[in-house]
C-alpha cells in the first residue's frame, strides 16, 4: 500500500510506500520506506529528499537525505521501543520552492492506553445532563433549498432546537426525491467557524442515502462568508477558541452543549420517516471524526 498527497493542492505529488502494506509495525521492528516525488506528473529522477523522523509530536531524533536513483529513494526511519508512532517528514526544493510531505508509521498503536482517566461519575453526569437535555422540545424548522436540489434529490435547510429552550443548531438535509426507506448518514463538522457547501457531498443522496451536514454554533451556514470571516476572528481562533471556551468547568464547557447538540441531530434523524429504521451512520474528518465517536 502506497500513500501519497491530494494532487489538485500541488504540482509536486508524493508516494510513499513502507514496506508494511497496512503502515503498521511490531516493537523493536525496522521500518522501510520507498518515497518517490512527481513533478507535473513526471516522476523526478536524482533528486535530493531531506527527511527528520521522531516520535509524534516530539523533537526528530533522525535527519538526512537520500537521492533518488531510478525515481525512488529509500528511507530507513529506525524502529520504536513502545507503543506509538514514528513522524516522518520529507521536503524536496525545486527551483528555490520548498515542497513538503508527512506520513506517520504505527508501532502496535492498539497498545497505547490514555493518559487521562475518566472521573469516577463520568457515566452518571452525561446520563444526567442527557436526561435534562432530553426534556427541551426538539422544535424543527425546514425549509426547501432549490439551489441544492435537483432532479434527483432535495435538499432542506433544518434548524433544530438543540440541549435547551432558544438554543439551534442548523444543517443541510439532503435525500433522494423518490420514495422508500433509506439509510441516514449523519456528519458533524471539522473544526472552525464556517458556511457549508452540500453540494461537495450530494452523491450520497444521489445514490439512496439521507444525508445530513450539521453546524454546530448556531449561525445559519447560508449567511454571506464575510461576516462568517468576521465571527471566526473573533471567536474562532488563538486563546479564545471554542475549543477553550469553558473548559475549567465540565458544566459550562463549550463543547458540552455540541456534544448534546448532536445527540438531538441523532434523534431528529431518528424521527424521520424515511429512515429505514436500521442503519445510521456518523461520519466526519477531524473534529468531525470525534464528534462521530462521540455519538
Amino acid at each position: 500500500m502506497c500513500g501519497q498527497n491530494y494532487p489538485y493542492r500541488s504540482d509536486v505529488l508524493w508516494t510513499c510506500t513502507p514496506d508494511s502494506r497496512d503502515w503498521l509495525y511490531k516493537i523493536n521492528e525496522a521500518a522501510e520506506i520507498e518515497v518517490s516525488v512527481y513533478r507535473y506528473g513526471i516522476l523526478q529522477d536524482s533528486i535530493e529528499i531531506s527527511f527528520s523522523i521522531g516520535p509524534e509530536l516530539m523533537p526528530a531524533n533522525i535527519e538526512g537525505s537520500v537521492i533518488c536513483n531510478n525515481g525512488v529513494g529509500t528511507i530507513f526511519p529506525g524502529t520504536m521501543t513502545e507503543p506509538g508512532f514514528l513522524d516522518c517528514r520529507l521536503s524536496v526544493n525545486f527551483d528555490g520552492t520548498i515542497y513538503k510531505h508527512h506520513i506517520k508509521l504505527g508501532f502496535e498503536p492498539d497498545k497505547l492506553t490514555p493518559y487521562t482517566h475518566h472521573p469516577d461519575d463520568f457515566t452518571a453526569f452525561w446520563e444526567e445532563v442527557k436526561k435534562e437535555a432530553a426534556l427541551c422540545p426538539m422544535l424543527v424548522e425546514r425549509e426547501y433549498v432549490p439551489k441544492y436540489s435537483n432532479d434527483k434529490i432535495d435538499c432542506y435547510l433544518v434548524k433544530v432546537q438543540a440541549f435547551q429552550k432558544g438554543q439551534y443548531v442548523y444543517g443541510y438535509l439532503t435525500k433522494p426525491k423518490t420514495g422508500g426507506k433509506y439509510p441516514v448518514v449523519f456528519s458533524p463538522p471539522g473544526a472552525g467557524i464556517k458556511p457549508m457547501d452540500p453540494l461537495k457531498d450530494i452523491s450520497y443522496a444521489e445514490n439512496g442515502f439521507i444525508r445530513f451536514d450539521m453546524e454546530i454554533h448556531g449561525i445559519r451556514p447560508d449567511i454571506d462568508i464575510e461576516v462568517y470571516d468576521e465571527v471566526r476572528r473573533a471567536f474562532g481562533s488563538a486563546n479564545n477558541s471554542y475549543l477553550v471556551n469553558g473548559l475549567d468547568n465540565r458544566d459550562n464547557y463549550y463543547m458540552k452543549k455540541v456534544y448534546l447538540s448532536c445527540v438531538r441531530a441523532i434523534e431528529y434523524l431518528s424521527s424521520l420517516p424515511e429512515w429505514d429504521g436500521k442503519n445510521m451512520i456518523a461520519q466526519g474528518n477531524s473534529q468531525g471524526g470525534a464528534l462521530a465517536l462521540v455519538v
